[in-house]
């Protein structure tokens, strides 16, 4: 398949919107507070069984730099390989969006 057509990076965008299926009303604000914040695009439903990966995913490609031997968006001074990278390789989401949103529990 054509590269250009289905890119690998680019969540949020119109081409490539942010799918939710949240279980609660607010999980469902938790997750538009992010959205909003970093101007993604993103489609949002309320079901039964909650699916929130394509918003893990583009937080993850958010806050993990190209090159991972770049300075850490921490800004720790050190590079992100030796800084935060394993954090993102332990990613919780319940976490990230109860720090973000101030606390607000789902």
């Amino acid at each position: 398949m054509d590269a250009n057509r289905f890119p690998l990076k680019g969540w949020g965008s119109k081409q490539r919107p942010i799918i939710i299926r949240a279980k609660t009303e607010a999980r469902m604000k938790q997750v538009q507070f992010v959205c909003d914040h970093f101007g993604w695009n993103y489609i949002m439903g309320m079901e039964f069984t909650e699916d929130l990966s394509d918003l893990e995913k583009a937080i993850k490609e958010k806050l993990t730099p190209d090159n991972i031997y770049e300075p850490c968006p921490c800004g720790s001074g050190n590079k992100f390989k030796f800084c935060c990278a394993s954090t993102m390789k332990n990613f919780d989401l319940d976490v990230y969006l109860a720090a973000f949103t101030g606390g607000e529990t789902q």
